[in-house]
């Protein structure tokens, strides 16, 4: 094990609220110098701060008074997985064809940890943070692992002197062990590298995080899933980086499928530099209530940032969807799609702002957000919006939310569907140009859960 690493003690422990004792199980925690001096720092943020109300516009239409947080407490998997070992055992089973590499988490604890060799030769870190740290063999020499480092560090330091919110504060209090994808100048990999993170346990809280690199005139394809057990009361206080250098290209793909007990707050950032591309894709389709924001910072040149986002809320789900194009650089250019559906009692809102600085000529950019309504009881709001500094842009917005059009039921009928076939045929065909756009690997996957939350009939 690394003697960078700073390891919990031999004490027994008991669980720890999550709230009321965060010092005590900060003090358990694996990890480097400066990620234990981020959480303290995040701690002390924590301390001055009151949770969102909705006197704030961006929680006006989601109310956290409801919640007892300080009934969550930090699950004995999450204190045992920060015990040594830290590295996670490598399958000797290959990886199956056509992926680059494949992480598991399960509770907190990295289970299993594997990249391709002739990506690891060319200096591609992949894994969770302990893991990188704690075998040199896994991180393509000390000059890759020094890189990836110095990029994490500086993304997570920033992340958090920019955050303006207690659950943002609390997710950095309390991040164990980050999950960290680097891919060094002009290494281009075409095949997805795979996350797979899946929770348990009841009034439990867990921070997962996940910071992907990307430097100049590189590429890569992500896929992250994240599941829990079908009971359980698991509050995920979610986090994410996703820096993308000049002239590279990450495509990245989020499936959340939590249980319907389960709360998930979730706070991301990306930044592309000079003529760089994230093509991002969120799919919420599972949680009691979600609420998320995903910032796309634009601070070079020629960058481009394409959002897509499919949620699909049902019995009495909450889910509150916030995305920001932030625009920082002259001639840059963002699309947000997000298409969402609402069933039975449940309720969706969708906010979306465009942004643009003052420097920020040339800018183009358009955000648009789909609805449809499958319920009497079921209530969808959009709020797109732009605020503009500048007058050289060209930016739009546009919201439309409906109910299934019955002629096109009827029409699908006459070709010998079924009424539940038609329905789920044209739900489906809401969000199928979205799904199209994701990797070959995840498609089937997002439809077939599309396919099991669409009601038989209306």
């Amino acid at each position: 094990m690394s003697p960078a690493l700073r390891t919990m003690n031999d004490t027994t422990t008991g669980d720890l609220a999550a709230v009321e004792q965060i010092g005590e199980f900060q003090r358990m925690l694996p990890g480097p110098d400066w990620l234990v001096d981020l959480r303290a720092a995040a701690l002390g943020k924590f301390n001055a701060s009151e949770w969102p109300t909705t006197s704030e516009e961006e929680w006006r239409r989601t109310n956290l008074s409801p919640f007892e947080f300080d009934l969550y407490r930090f699950p004995r998997t999450c204190i045992e997985a920060a015990l040594p070992p830290l590295v996670a055992p490598e399958s000797e089973t290959p990886l199956r064809e056509g992926i680059a590499g494949r992480l598991e988490v399960d509770s907190g604890a990295a289970r299993e940890v594997r990249v391709r060799d002739d990506l690891r030769d060319a200096g591609v870190v992949f894994g969770d943070l302990a893991s990188c740290l704690g075998d040199a063999s896994r991180t393509g020499g000390d000059r890759a692992k020094g890189a990836m480092v110095e990029a994490v560090r500086g993304a997570m330091e920033r992340s958090l002197a920019i955050a303006d919110n207690r659950l943002q504060y609390w997710h950095f209090a309390i991040v164990s062990n980050p999950v960290v994808l680097y891919v060094p100048a002009g290494v281009r990999i075409d095949e997805p590298f795979e996350v797979a993170l899946a929770y348990a346990g009841d009034e439990v809280v867990y921070a997962p995080h996940l910071v992907v690199v990307l430097e100049q005139e590189s590429s890569a394809t992500v896929v992250r899933r994240i599941s829990s057990t079908e009971e359980g009361e698991v509050l995920l206080v979610d986090g994410s980086e996703l820096l993308v250098g000049d002239g590279a290209r990450l495509h990245y793909t989020d499936l959340m499928q939590m249980n319907d007990e389960a709360l998930v707050f979730r706070n991301d950032r990306g930044n592309v530099g000079r003529d760089g591309h994230i093509h991002r894709t969120d799919a919420a389709l599972g949680a009691d209530f979600v609420k998320t924001r995903y910032v796309s910072e634009l601070t070079g040149p020629g960058a481009d940032a394409v959002l897509n986002g499919l949620y699909f809320a049902v019995d009495e789900q909450h889910m509150d969807v916030r995305t920001v194009q932030q625009h920082r650089a002259p001639h840059t250019t963002s699309r947000a799609h997000y298409r969402g559906a609402v069933g039975d009692e449940s309720h969706a809102i969708y906010q979306g702002l465009i942004q643009v600085d003052g420097t920020a000529r040339g800018t183009d950019a358009y955000l648009t957000n789909k609805n449809l309504i499958l319920g009497e009881s079921a209530r969808a709001d959009s709020i797109p919006s732009l605020n503009i500094k500048t007058d050289d842009v060209r930016c739009s917005h546009g919201s439309t939310t409906g109910k299934i059009d019955p002629d096109q039921v009827f029409y699908l009928g006459t070709r010998g569907y079924s009424a539940t076939e038609a329905l789920r045929m044209l739900v489906e065909g809401h969000f199928e140009d979205l799904i199209r756009q994701t990797p070959e690997s995840i498609q089937d996957e997002l439809r077939a859960l599309i396919i099991a939350r669409t009601p038989e009939e209306l």
